[in-house]
């Protein structure tokens, strides 16, 4: 499915939480202008599910001995092969949470009602990918994939930190929303709720229980490749028809080698300008294994209110809406031809990401230095001067504080695989989780990556085989030697550098490189001359709709932010030469997402 909401009453106020959970019903109803397909009503708790954009989920399972009942949102794989509701309630019935939690891989989160116990008990997959939150009422706790929709049952009060994390980053990290009342759930847990608040929470998974440098170089490409194989295998068993991504890098290769070695019809999908290297490289692969390919190429239309209006829909406006308004684009044609749509993300997992921050120390037992981790990658632009004085934080300060909490325990651990622990725990599951998210309310879309086999397969092999994307070259060498030698999108082969294949890459290099500054000199030529008629912000600006909501004398994030600073920078964003794009587009994107919700001062 791809929204759902549930409410866990209070003793006592059973009447008060029906009528909550209505309204929270009536909320998602009215965001995704879908009707419920299923409701559980109890006197202990109560649920709605709601289908995708496409059509495409299941209505809740509800055993007719017990009562018992259980919601899937997203699309997880059970290690049975069979992953309907009606299957994974009869295993929860029978093996309890932390067998079926520990029998699960994909990106999902599971809701059961146990009527045994009168809990309603959540898991989350193992990265927290799939966003799910929780507020606390006087009539009970209510859960929802919406974070927007919990906002909206009353008053709520601006998180200042989440806000200028948003701001700062893009994204929120640990449990954090735009709301000190809405707060996430973590990743790889059980978290069980009872008379109108969460009872307990426990761990299911831990990269911590991993051992690093465990496998070496022929093993852990064994490993990686026998991962991404079984995963692409228990795609194939589910959906018929698969869109996969395909650009010039690593990542989508390497899922495509998998898929192309699973003999199973599928179409690759590029988008971006046709004379960029990602489309062609990725049309000529395509072309060499005889497959289908789908370009799109950059809109002609500039994006309207409406686009954001249905992105904000999307994302809660807890990503950059005027983004993620050309993504929805896309996956919205793709899925009313095929039925799954599959990306490389958490490749970069076997490629050492973030790794050339722990030079020269690269591999070294000592903890991670998170203030260069901090004002290197999650702190990189501030935007603290928005903010009224009480409520600024130093952004670099604040994520170092995020990073060591992160890493607790793993300071005797390599300083690699603490590194791998903050991608993993803090960009994959807020960032990469937030697009998939969002995504997954238009149709199912998921990573062989994320998988937990894959992830502890990369995450266990020895730093000296990931490093320069070693790991992923070699598998590729191994198992995949024709996508291997096609140049990458900087013009070398995606092969280890050998004697043998040292020649493939130098004549290459001066061609490529050559052509990489032509095409760059005239990209920031073309983009400094075409910019008014070109950036989005210029043809938003022109709207009524956005006038009305970027005035700062009645915008809804003032409560937090400095009047004068926002009329500054919303004057300056009217001008040529404005350069906080980011800023400006995230500002609205906040402002978008409060204008529904009732926020105190």
């Amino acid at each position: 499915m791809g929204s759902f909401v549930a409410l866990v009453p209070g003793e006592g106020v059973t009447a008060d939480a029906e009528r909550l959970f209505l309204r929270a019903s009536r909320a998602i109803t009215g965001k995704n202008r879908l009707e419920a397909d299923s409701i559980v009503s109890t006197s202990w708790s109560f649920a709605a599910s709601f289908h995708r954009w496409n059509g495409s989920g299941s209505p809740i399972a509800l055993d007719p001995e017990t009562s018992s009942w259980l919601a899937v949102v997203g699309t997880p794989f059970h290690q049975s092969g069979n992953n309907h509701p009606v299957h994974l309630l009869k295993r929860y019935l029978s093996d309890g949470a932390e067998r079926l939690a520990s029998d699960l891989e994909g990106f999902f989160v599971i809701v059961v009602g146990d009527s045994s116990t009168h809990q309603t008990v959540v898991l989350t997959d193992v990265v927290g990918s799939l966003h799910v939150y929780y507020r606390q009422f006087r009539a009970g706790i209510t859960l929802s994939t919406s974070s927007r929709v919990l906002s909206e049952l009353e008053e709520v009060s601006l998180d200042p930190v989440g806000c200028q994390e948003f701001l700062g980053t893009g994204v929120m990290y640990e449990d954090r929303t735009f709301y000190n009342e809405v707060k996430k759930l973590p990743p790889a847990t059980i978290s069980r709720f009872s008379d109108g608040s969460k009872v307990d929470q426990q761990l299911y998974w831990n990269v911590a229980d991993l051992t690093p440098e465990l496998l070496a170089g022929e093993q852990a490409t064994e490993a990686l490749w026998e991962g991404l194989s079984s995963a692409v295998a228990k795609i194939n068993r589910q959906f018929e028809s698969v869109a996969c991504d395909l650009t010039g890098g690593y990542d989508s290769r390497a899922v495509a080698a998998a898929f192309i070695a699973g003999r199973k019809n599928f179409v690759t999908v590029v988008s971006g300008p046709s004379d960029s290297a990602d489309v062609i490289i990725s049309r000529d692969l395509a072309a060499v294994f005889g497959l289908e390919h789908i370009h799109y190429p950059p809109p002609t239309k500039p994006v309207t209110t409406g686009d954001l209006e249905a992105a904000v829909q999307l994302t809660e406006g807890e990503y950059d809406i005027v983004e993620y308004a050309n993504v929805a684009r896309i996956h919205r044609d793709l899925s009313q031809r095929f039925q799954i749509s599959i990306n490389g993300s958490f490749g970069e997992i076997a490629r050492g990401y973030y790794w050339e921050l722990l030079f020269p120390h690269t591999g070294a037992g000592r903890k991670l230095d998170s203030h260069k981790l901090a004002a290197r990658r999650y702190a990189c632009s501030s935007c603290g001067g928005l903010f009224q004085p009480r409520y600024r934080v130093n952004l670099i300060e604040h994520m170092m504080g995020v990073i060591d909490r992160t890493i607790v325990g793993l300071d005797t651990y390599p300083n690699t695989f603490q590194m791998d622990a903050t991608y993993l725990r803090m960009r994959m599951q807020r960032w990469q989780g937030r697009i998939a998210s969002s995504t997954n309310q238009i149709w199912p879309c998921l990573s062989p990556f994320m998988f937990r086999t894959v992830l502890e397969a990369m995450l266990q092999a020895r730093f000296a085989v990931r490093q320069r994307s070693l790991l992923t070259r070699l598998m590729l060498a191994k198992y995949q030697p024709r996508l291997g030698t096609y140049p990458l999108e900087h013009g070398y082969p995606a092969l280890p550098a050998t004697w043998k294949t040292i020649p493939r890459f130098w004549p290459i290099v001066p061609y490529y490189a050559g052509r990489v500054a032509q095409k760059l000199k005239a990209r920031k030529i073309v983009r400094q001359q075409s910019e008014e008629s070109q950036n989005p912000r210029w043809h938003l600006w022109r709207t009524d709709e956005i006038r009305a909501l970027l005035k700062p004398s009645s915008m809804k994030s003032m409560a937090i932010l400095d009047q004068t600073a926002v009329a500054t920078l919303l004057e300056n964003s009217q001008k040529a030469g404005f350069s906080q794009d980011s800023e400006w587009s995230r500002l609205l994107s906040l402002e978008w997402a409060l204008s529904s919700a009732a926020i105190s001062g």
